[in-house]
């Protein structure tokens, strides 16, 4: 498991780099760890999610989102919420538990809960890597450069945000020619920053052996 697969699972869940990779949980908003939480669960694949008010601090973009989710998801869900709205859109059967007059507690059932359809069989998260076309070519018999080969290809800059189709030419042609200055230039990488998956890059400030 490698930071940038850690990364990629977060984004899903609207925890951006400066707030995944590069963020502590003490830093997080109640509604960025709420996130975190929900992806923290999810990360297995499980077939039962149980939710104590899974809507504290969220906002309503990220209700909606969240809602959205359940809905897709093929396994059971078990809530308990005060927020109608956001149950209800989710939920077919719902119980309710209120005292008596003696005290007691009492269970109302309304609605009633149906089988989902299982669109997949969950199993653990795989991340698969890609080959380039450099390692392709190599493997076919074509010749490479040596220095370039030591290299990652890359889709997207420190910042997180996919490379323009420029950039990604000029990282290339660096990349090629073992240019470890511009490979740090085209990818945005700080001065004194070390880009996750791209730690053959180094600092920019230690020279590279």
């Amino acid at each position: 498991m490698t930071t940038s697969e850690v990364q990629k699972h977060l984004n899903e869940f609207g925890l951006d780099l400066e707030f995944g990779t590069y963020g502590k949980i003490k830093g997080l908003s109640g509604g960025q760890k709420v996130k975190l939480v929900l992806a923290a669960a999810m990360w297995n694949c499980p077939h039962m999610i149980v939710m104590d008010e899974p809507t504290n601090y969220l906002d309503r973009e990220a209700l909606g989102a969240l809602s959205a989710a359940l809905n897709e998801f093929s396994g059971a869900v078990l809530m308990i919420s005060h927020n109608k709205e956001f149950y209800s859109s989710v939920c077919g059967e719902e119980w309710f538990v209120e005292a008596d007059a003696g005290g007691c507690g009492r269970v109302q059932i309304m609605g009633e809960s149906s089988e989902r359809e299982m669109k997949a069989v969950a199993v653990k998260k795989v991340f698969e890597k890609e080959e380039s076309k450099e390692q392709e070519k190599e493997k076919a018999g074509g010749n490479s450069n040596a220095d370039g080969d030591k290299y990652k290809d890359a889709a997207q800059d420190f910042w997180g945000k996919s490379l323009a189709k420029k950039n990604a030419r000029n990282y290339e042609k660096c990349k090629k020619k073992g240019d470890v200055e511009g490979m740090r230039k085209w990818l945005e990488i700080p001065v004194g920053k070390i880009m996750p998956g791209f730690e053959m890059l180094g600092d920019g400030k230690t020279p590279i052996a």
